[in-house]
This record gives C-alpha cells, sequence and structure tokens, in this order.
C-alpha cells in the first residue's frame, strides 16, 4: 500500500473517530441532563463514563490517530525507506524525541494545529465542563 493510501485511510478513520466520540458524548449529555434533579446517583455515574470515555479513551486514540495522519503525510515524500531511518510509524506515535526528531525532517513544528486543538482538545474539554456544571446544579438542588 502506498503512502498516499496510508495517509488517506487514517485521515478517514481520523474523522470517524472524532464523529463516534462526539456522538456518544453528545448522547451521554443528553442523559445527563435528563435525569438532572431526578437522581445523583445516575447523574454521577453517567458522568463518571462520559469522563473515563473522554481522557482515557478519547484523546488517547484521536491523538494518536492524528499522530498516525502527520507520519504519512508528511513523511510521504519521504521514500519508505528513509522515513524508517528517522522513526517507525509506533516510535512516532509513542515517543516524543523519535517524533519531534521527525518533524524536524517533515518540516513541521509540531502536531497541534488550530483545528486540531479545537476538535481534538477543545470539544472533550467543553463537554467536561458541561458536566461540571451539571453535577454542581445536582448538588445544588435542595
Amino acid at each position: 500500500m502506498d503512502e498516499i493510501t496510508k495517509w488517506s485511510i487514517n485521515e478517514s478513520l481520523l474523522q470517524s473517530y472524532r464523529s463516534i466520540f462526539i456522538s456518544s458524548q453528545s448522547f451521554l449529555l443528553a442523559v445527563g441532563a435528563i435525569v438532572v434533579g431526578k437522581s445523583t446517583l445516575v447523574l454521577f455515574a453517567t458522568a463518571a463514563v462520559s469522563q473515563i470515555m473522554i481522557f482515557m479513551i478519547w484523546m488517547p486514540v484521536v491523538v494518536a490517530r492524528h499522530r498516525i495522519v502527520d507520519y504519512y503525510k508528511f513523511g510521504s515524500s519521504i521514500p519508505p525507506e528513509g522515513r524508517l531511518q528517522i522513526c517507525t510509524e509506533r516510535e512516532y506515535v509513542h515517543d516524543r524525541v523519535s517524533r519531534v526528531k521527525a518533524n524536524e525532517v517533515f518540516g513541521i513544528r509540531g502536531n497541534w494545529r488550530p483545528t486540531r486543538l479545537k476538535l481534538d482538545l477543545g470539544i472533550p474539554l467543553l463537554f467536561s465542563l458541561v458536566w461540571i456544571v451539571l453535577m454542581i446544579q445536582q448538588l445544588r438542588e435542595p
């Protein structure tokens, strides 16, 4: 499989993962909004599930996937053998030193561009903020 195909597949996966996570959080938030004032246990359990999904699943998966997208997108101008001398895909995703070195060769400063900051950091944090507001509201209910 050529590098452009790998980039395209991984870009599609990234978009799919974002959609799945946003949809699942929207559903959980709807459940939370419905039970505010009715069931503290259900609200806090739903909030806990939501936060686990955001910080232990959503963010790690999406960050890893956008790194893989960059590895193939920016590495596509380098023959695969040359790129492997810089680092493997796995090293690029999991090893900061290898990623920084590769990014220098790729000519990029980092993997967090403005759109990614909004979609992959801002949206999950906003969901968390809404959960905090809902839980505070629940605790203030008489």
